[in-house]
């Protein structure tokens, strides 16, 4: 019989005395769960639902106390600093979030607004150029999580081996001299000052500081360096990297590369996960820092977590808890091998900030995974700035557009580091 029935067949008093029980009960059941509102970095390969549930319920387990709400959020927003500083301001019964997992590119603004506190949560084996990118005027704002780098990716591996761009056209033009040679995408603002960025850094290979690059006037020396990779992509006189036909759907740079359309491509550590999805075998490929100046030299940026300022003794330490969680070994193995349908294990090729994780022996014995590694922790490397980059993109865009191959871009700009393969999301519909 119902429980409710049941309630209804008691005299008033037994109903009564049931209702002062229950109240009872409730007051001396405890505190309240600590809720935590995280936001994490929207684009990642493979299923984003999966990385979310892996967190959350793996959390939660350890940490019955607290209650973790993931809240998503499109990877246009998490480029534009009013939606950052929104959710790091707003109450978070009305929107807001405690943590948010931002590229480091947007973090120093916010830093030195005042809007999110430093941090003291550390490991020791985080990459040192990634702890440089999280800090800001000597404090440090963020807990590093993913690692980024601008790479040169083929299944030749002389043509990573290229030191400075020159050499890297000389070496594609051997290998394929007809034709479309290198793939990547130019019309989106935050790729190509990443790769002006990368190119003024290269011109100068024993200075580690690359904000001049960001504030200072743009250079012809350093534009046209990166006109000379671009120029690797003109097909049959039009250039699909530049001329934004790769804008918003990167899925015919991967399915080309695959097929043997073009020699190489650029891309992050992750781009093989898409590869995949057209038959590539990650061993067969290798992987270097993209040469777009002089020498060929490695920057790092990367996703790491920033936390309001405002957070009460309960929330902060619900945090440190959640970075714990985050940083533990268990927890990459299981966001980066997550990559497949349930019960498959394929590595999303994300590279973690923890230079540790590299040594599991999932990882361990990939090769391609291990070549990852060597690329992201080549000698010379440096981090790229963390501050004034949204404020200057636009402008460094609009001076060095024209220098490549005489092209703009048609259209509206969006400060994206990642897209997700148009046709691989529509076929998920």
């Amino acid at each position: 019989m119902p429980f409710r029935q049941q309630v209804r067949r008691l005299s008033t008093v037994m109903a009564s005395a049931l209702c002062l029980v229950m109240l009872a009960a409730c007051a001396v059941a405890g505190p309240q769960r600590t809720v935590l509102k995280v936001v994490p970095y929207p684009d990642i390969p493979g299923s984003f639902d999966t990385m979310l549930s892996i967190v959350e319920q793996g959390f939660e387990k350890e940490n019955p106390d607290i209650d973790l709400v993931l809240v998503t959020a499109s990877v246009g927003d998490m480029y534009e600093l009013p939606f950052l500083r929104g959710l790091l301001t707003t109450p978070t019964d009305r929107g807001g979030a405690h943590i948010v997992e931002t590229d480091t590119i947007m973090m120093g603004d916010l830093a030195l607004e005042g809007v999110i506190r430093p941090q003291t949560f550390t490991r020791d084996d985080w990459h040192p150029l990634i702890v440089q990118g999280t800090t800001v005027k000597g404090v440090r704002y963020g807990v590093p999580h993913w690692l980024c780098g601008n790479f040169l990716i083929s299944r030749d591996k002389n043509i990573t081996e290229a030191q400075g761009v020159k050499d890297m056209y000389r070496r594609i033009r051997a290998a394929k001299p007809q034709g479309p040679g290198l793939a990547g995408n130019y019309a989106g603002n935050s790729y190509l000052v990443l790769y002006y960025t990368q190119s003024w850094g290269q011109y100068r290979p024993q200075v580690s500081d690359l904000l001049p690059a960001i504030v200072g006037p743009v250079e012809p020396v350093n534009a046209r360096s990166v006109a000379v990779a671009s120029d690797l992509c003109i097909e049959n006189g039009n250039n699909p990297c530049v001329d934004g036909t790769y804008y918003n759907d990167f899925t015919p740079i991967f399915e080309r590369t695959v097929k043997g359309d073009y020699a190489a491509m650029q891309g992050f550590s992750e781009s093989m996960w898409y590869l995949m999805q057209y038959g590539a075998s990650p061993a067969e490929w290798y992987i270097s820092p993209l040469p777009v100046g002089a020498v060929t030299r490695n920057v790092i940026l990367g996703d790491a977590y920033i936390a309001r300022k405002d957070m009460d003794p309960a929330t902060a330490a619900a945090a440190e808890k959640f970075y714990n969680y985050m940083m533990k070994d268990s927890t990459y193995q299981s966001i980066i091998f997550s990559g497949g349908q349930p019960g498959q294990k394929v590595p999303r090729y994300l590279a973690p900030a923890r230079l540790g994780i590299f040594a599991l022996p999932d990882l361990k014995n990939d090769i391609y995974y291990q070549r990852v590694f060597a690329a992201m922790t080549s000698q010379g490397g440096t981090n790229y700035p963390n501050l004034f980059v949204p404020d200057n993109r636009d402008r460094i865009y609009d001076e060095v557009m024209p220098y490549l191959n005489g092209n703009r871009q048609v259209g509206p700009r969006k400060g994206l580091m990642q897209q997700h393969m148009k046709r691989m999301k529509d076929m998920k519909k």
